[in-house]
């Protein structure tokens, strides 16, 4: 429809100031106030399990009555848990992003829940959506002025923002991505709390959570700002469209472009994507008679994900900047499995000689898992890459120092593949005891958005059912990495056009 014509009001759009502590208490209380007892259900139930064997004898619980058990639970559970985010939104959102994609870690009723977090939170209303648009892009004037048509109904609507199909006065199909005004303050506060939690307890935790909840603070706030997401669009796609020595090639994927200077920091107006989000395609393609583990649904799946690791590969060992949130509602997928990368808000640059250092370090995995195994081969590979993980900046807990089994396993998680086997009995299941994450000290904060796109793109594969080695797909770009990064260059945005 056309937009709104007139310049009524309203008034202005107020976008409230950070929460005081007392406020971000509150939010943190009454977070476990209803988490805790979903979390107490589960340790109350394995007690009485472990009871009643202990009473009846081992066999007093069949395998499929013990699963009926934890289904039901998993799906009250989930309820509950799914309830909470939406209601109390902010970090907790993006949290339930990233659970609901590790189907190898959470149960289904979990996954399947958190996924409409990707793209399912409760839209603003359009008469806010307006006066905020024509507030940041046309100092109040009707949008007229500027689109010539402007959805009411948003195309998705997450937890920082929601965007809108229009058209701009000269026909260009266009996106427009606007924030939502009360979400920084609950964003920042959650972060807040989450840091000052994980700095109180830091001994008593298995995983240096201070350090994630830190790097992805300063992510949340170039992710609030919607002038830097718009820089960090033009430098991802120069990085996806040169190789790691910085040679021009085509593109992998795509990523939307903002349209001329239509930008401030809460909206943004940029490129409109075709296709459908990743977390939505299975339907799609049911929809179409293409059924899950065919041929077909295969091809599709390793075609995404080519594309996504090369894309990735070209970001992370040649420009040295990352887009750091590829979960599935941000991938979208076109047709002939075309794939588009969007919501360039969470970014991370990476240093030249970081860049180097990972290069080798995936080289070292990528020999590792091409090593005989029990032999001089495996060993000498074994030494080489604990090395590189000590030499990065990874800190093992205490007694553990010296361990190299731990060390490789711990870069084998970020880059080994799904299903290879950790040395030293070590665990892929992040949630064991035996988990290499559970076994680290400290670790550098570039490794935390990295490692969430390496965990995500793992994930994904997982999900698609499609066999996906991240350190043989990368090993090329290290090569040109370690070949070509020996003196400085001029980055790829400063070079003349």
């Amino acid at each position: 429809p056309p937009p709104g014509g007139g310049g009524g009001g309203g008034g202005e759009v107020e976008f409230p100031p950070p929460l005081t502590v007392v406020e971000r208490a509150k939010r943190s209380i009454e977070f476990y106030k209803r988490v805790l007892p979903v979390l107490a259900a589960y340790k109350a139930k394995e007690i009485e399990l472990q009871v009643r064997r202990r009473a009846q004898g081992d066999d007093a619980i069949s395998e499929k009555e013990e699963a009926k058990i934890w289904e039901e639970l998993d799906e009250w559970g989930s309820t509950r848990i799914a309830e909470t985010i939406k209601d109390m939104k902010g970090f907790y959102v993006k949290s339930g992003q990233v659970v609901s994609t590790r189907v190898d870690l959470f149960p289904e009723a979990y996954t399947s829940k958190l996924q409409e977090l990707q793209d399912g939170i409760e839209p603003m209303p359009y008469e806010l959506v307006e006066r905020v648009v024509r507030q940041e892009l046309l100092d109040g004037a009707p949008l007229s002025e500027l689109f010539s048509t402007f959805d009411e109904a948003p195309l998705g609507s997450a937890s920082i923002a929601q965007v809108h199909r229009a058209t701009l006065l000269d026909g260009r199909t266009v996106a427009v991505k606007l924030q939502r005004p009360n979400v920084e303050p609950k964003l920042l506060g959650d972060v807040a709390n989450l840091k000052r939690i994980s700095k109180a307890l830091a001994k008593s935790l298995p995983v240096d959570y201070y350090t994630v909840f830190s790097e992805l603070g300063d992510a949340l706030t170039n992710e609030l700002d919607f002038l830097a997401e718009a820089q960090a669009m033009r430098k991802i796609d120069l990085a996806i469209s040169h190789d790691a020595d910085g040679t021009p090639t085509e593109r992998p994927l795509s990523v939307p472009l903002p349209v001329g200077e239509l930008v401030s920091k809460r909206v943004l107006v940029m490129d409109f994507v075709e296709g459908v989000p990743l977390n939505r395609l299975q339907d799609a393609m049911k929809e179409r008679g293409i059924e899950p583990g065919s041929p077909e649904s295969k091809l599709a799946g390793r075609r995404i994900l080519d594309s996504l690791a090369m894309a990735f590969g070209r970001m992370i060992f040649g420009a040295g900047f990352i887009h750091g949130d590829p979960h599935p509602g941000n991938i979208f997928v076109g047709e002939g499995a075309k794939v588009s990368l969007i919501d360039c808000g969470q970014f991370k640059a990476l240093p030249r000689p970081q860049r180097v250092q990972l290069a080798e370090l995936v080289l070292a995995v990528s020999e590792y898992q091409n090593a005989k195994p029990g032999g001089a081969e495996m060993s000498a590979a074994r030494r080489k890459l604990s090395g590189l993980v000590r030499a990065f900046g990874v800190q093992l807990v205490d007694g553990k120092e010296d361990d190299d089994d731990l060390a490789c396993a711990v870069a084998l998680l970020l880059f080994g593949d799904a299903g290879l086997e950790l040395p030293g009995g070590y665990s892929t299941n992040e949630l064991s005891d035996m988990s290499p994450i559970k076994n680290v000290k400290s670790f550098p904060q570039e490794l935390v958005l990295l490692g969430r796109a390496t965990v995500l793109l793992k994930g994904i594969a997982k999900k698609l059912g499609v066999q996906f080695s991240l350190a043989d797909r990368w090993s090329a770009g290290c090569r040109l990495t370690m070949a070509s990064a020996s003196s400085p260059v001029l980055p790829l945005w400063g070079k003349e056009v």
